[in-house]
């Protein structure tokens, strides 16, 4: 009996040897295949059916050419051809014109609207020698009133006689007339005088001579001067540009060179990163803006611009150079959803499985943005759909974390 304990002992350790071994060596106690590599970062799964309810559409990457380029930074600056000042015409007050109200900083303004009048300014000598005419003028008025009564009454009386049997002539009446007329003009001269010289002493005349007004029509950019304020022939009111037409000045650090024939650029203004760039070309080479940096400066005209844009807008430029293209893809601008600050594109790696994967904006094109790392010509991206599958993505997280 004693042996017996030994061998069973053996053969229970032998038995339980044996299934440990069938255990690891079953299917059911293997370590779980490990995922694709694509599908360790993010991502959401959606069936077909899910998919075609979503409109999703997918697109197979090719190969681009990657050609050189130079990166440099700049900002926008107004065009002085396209910048003017209205200033005053002559010295005096300004007033605002009728209906008008003064021009404000981003205003836009009409060619040949007028905005404000000015009233001249009378020196005391002037003033009293206006009031003496006035006064003269008024007395005149009262005299040629009187006239004018006095040769009514002989009118009517000589017209009365006449048609009373001729007892006085037709050429007396015709006489009576024509010193009524004459008297009347007189009274018409007087009163015109006297406005004449009350709106001088006022200053209110409205006369087209004494208007401001701009001849081309632009956004005001700077206000140099506010109705009541004393101003002098020439002085500034205001200073208008159309920023239709802006130009940019980039400037290359020491060290950094661009090729003479490269004359056009590819802008893109902060802000606008996911946006086509803007097309540019050289006007000049000119010294940069700050004296303490020994750079060389480029100006270009945008051949295009775009609302919201103005003068001092930092800008990013992208030359393209001679020289041997290199390999990478074009990501298509409408497969690019924002996230966190970042750039995402979804990319299907299996038929039900989308896995979201940073793209770099920083080689921009009208359609798209150049990839050279972290794609292939081959992946099968998402271009309609891409944040539906954004939505989907983070809706299935917070659900996962509810649980």
């Amino acid at each position: 009996m004693r042996l017996i304990y030994p061998v069973c002992l053996i053969a229970l350790l032998t038995g339980c040897a044996d299934k440990d071994d069938i255990a690891k060596k079953s299917p059911a106690a293997e370590s779980p295949k490990k995922a694709d590599a694509d599908d360790d970062g993010p991502g959401v799964t959606l069936k077909p059916d899910a998919q075609a309810l979503a409109g999703l559409k997918v697109v197979t990457l090719t190969e681009h050419a990657l050609n050189p380029e130079l990166i440099a930074y700049g900002r926008l600056e107004e065009d002085p051809s396209a910048s003017f000042t209205v200033r005053a015409p002559y010295a005096g007050t300004l007033r605002l014109a009728g209906g008008q109200t003064w021009p404000a900083l981003g205003q836009s303004i009409a060619a040949h609207t007028a905005f404000g009048i000015i009233e001249p300014r009378l020196q005391l000598t002037d003033r009293v020698a206006l009031n003496t005419q006035l006064a003269n003028a008024r007395a005149d008025l009262n005299a040629s009133e009187s006239a004018v009564a006095s040769a009514q009454i002989a009118y009517d009386r000589t017209k009365a006689l006449n048609a009373d049997n001729k007892n006085v002539s037709d050429r007396a009446v015709q006489e009576a007339a024509a010193r009524l007329a004459t008297e009347k003009t007189h009274e018409a001269g007087a009163r015109s005088l006297i406005q004449v010289l009350q709106a001088s002493l006022s200053g209110a005349a409205g006369s087209d001579t004494r208007q401001v007004t701009v001849e081309r029509g632009g956004d005001v950019v700077e206000v140099l001067a506010q109705p009541g304020e004393s101003i002098e022939q020439g002085a500034p009111i205001v200073r208008l540009a159309q920023l239709d037409r802006l130009l940019v000045r980039i400037e290359l650090p020491v060290g950094e060179h661009l090729p003479p024939n490269t004359a056009a650029a590819r802008i893109i203004p902060a802000g606008f990163e996911d946006q086509p760039p803007l097309p540019a070309q050289r006007i000049a080479v000119t010294a940069g803006s700050d004296p303490h940096v020994l750079g060389t400066a480029f100006l270009y005209r945008l051949s295009q611009t775009r609302p919201g844009l103005r003068p001092g807008n930092a800008v990013t430029a992208h030359f393209t150079l001679p020289g041997k293209a290199g390999e990478g893809v074009l990501i298509p601008r409408s497969a690019i959803v924002q996230q966190e600050g970042r750039s995402w594109v979804y990319v299907q790696t299996k038929d039900d499985r989308f896995t979201r994967k940073p793209v770099s904006l920083d080689m921009p094109t009208p359609t798209g943005f150049l990839a050279a790392h972290g794609f292939t010509a081959g992946d099968r991206l998402v271009v309609t759909g891409a944040q539906t599958l954004l939505s989907e993505e983070f809706k299935s997280k917070n659900e996962a974390d509810t649980n």
